[in-house]
């Protein structure tokens, strides 16, 4: 099994977090919803990974809020080493990249255990302190 680092951006407008829906394309977790993920450019700070995935994958420039504490997970595709950050945007405007993500939605809370998450997501929220 191969482990990767990747980090996670769970972006935050006033009282709603975004969830984005991978494409039925992905050859991971297809059709699954997440926050922003990425990996990590050789020598690259995972703040500044975070901060670029997060513009990369939504359009929306965002400041770190909080670092959340590091854990790992395994699923089907690997071991994955997740670095979590709470990342605030100042506005809703999403610009999703369809090579990515079929769709986006901006969620309160209680409405997270509605969707089809990937691995690892309630772990990331409570990472960071929102759950």
């Amino acid at each position: 099994m191969k482990t990767y680092a990747t980090i996670i951006g769970i972006v935050k407008f006033q009282d709603k977090i975004l969830l984005l829906k991978r494409t039925s394309k992905r050859t991971s977790s297809p059709d699954k919803w997440q926050p922003v993920s990425g990996f990590i450019k050789e020598r690259e700070p995972a703040e500044d990974a975070v901060l670029r995935e997060v513009k990369e994958e939504t359009g929306l420039d965002g400041t770190i809020e909080k670092k959340g504490e590091v854990f790992e997970i395994s699923d089907d595709y690997g071991r994955w080493i997740i670095m979590p950050f709470l990342v605030s945007v100042n506005s809703d405007n999403v610009e999703i990249d369809p090579k990515e993500h079929s769709e986006y939605s901006w969620v309160k809370l209680k409405e997270i255990y509605n969707f089809d998450l990937i691995a690892g997501v309630i772990q990331d929220l409570k990472s960071v302190d929102i759950l």
